[in-house]
């Protein structure tokens, strides 16, 4: 279940623009989770900073097909396609 949320959370994440700057922030909501965060571009990886409403923390790397980094302190390691598959940010 904690992956599915996590990927749930990161397909919203993956279907927004991504931001050329790290000083540009974003937010949305999901399932009553208010999550706000900055991308940035590092080369050929794109880095999602940001923290929810309830103060968890997280830190995604994407690159190429595969997502991985870290939501509550705990690694997370998906593709980019398991994150699609659940249809969110249409």
């Amino acid at each position: 279940m904690f992956k599915t949320i996590l990927a749930a959370t990161a397909a919203t994440l993956l279907t927004a623009p991504v931001a050329a700057h790290a000083d540009d922030s974003r937010a949305f909501s999901h399932e009553g989770v208010n999550y706000s965060y900055t991308t940035e571009q590092k080369g050929k990886v794109t880095v999602i900073d940001g923290a929810t409403s309830a103060g968890v923390p997280f830190r995604l790397y994407v690159k190429g097909g595969r997502v991985t980094g870290t939501y509550n302190n705990r690694y997370v390691s998906f593709t980019t396609a398991e994150a699609a598959k659940l249809g969110l940010g249409e």
